[in-house]
C-alpha cells in the first residue's frame, strides 16, 4: 500500500487531508509491526511525498487492517474529490 503526493486542500504543514492519509498510513504500519507482529517494510523517500509498505498480504489480519485502512482511504477520496485519487491496483 503506498500513498504519494500532496492533496493540496491547504498549504503543505497545515493540510488536514494530507495529515489525515498520513495518520491512516502510519496507523496501518503500527497495526501491523506493532499490534500484529507482522515483519513490515517501510518505504519513504525524504526528497518526494510518499510512504508505503510491504508485508505478506496472505495474513487474515493484515489483510482486515489494510482493508480497513483501504476503505478508509476510499472514503476520505469521496470526501475531497479533486484533492485526493484512491486506487486499487491488484497485482
Amino acid at each position: 500500500m503506498t500513498s504519494q503526493g500532496h492533496a493540496g486542500f491547504a498549504e503543505e504543514g497545515t493540510d488536514i487531508v494530507c495529515a489525515g492519509i498520513s495518520a491512516l498510513m502510519q496507523a496501518l504500519e503500527t497495526g501491523l509491526k506493532d499490534v500484529l507482529g507482522i515483519c513490515v517494510t517501510t518505504i519513504k523517500d525524504p526528497d518526494v511525498p510518499i510512504m508505503g509498505f510491504e508485508w505478506d498480504e496472505s495474513i487474515q489480519e493484515g489483510q482486515i487492517i489494510s482493508r480497513t485502512m483501504a476503505k478508509s482511504l476510499e472514503s476520505i477520496a469521496e470526501s475531497y474529490p479533486g484533492y485526493v485519487e484512491y486506487r486499487e491496483i491488484i497485482e
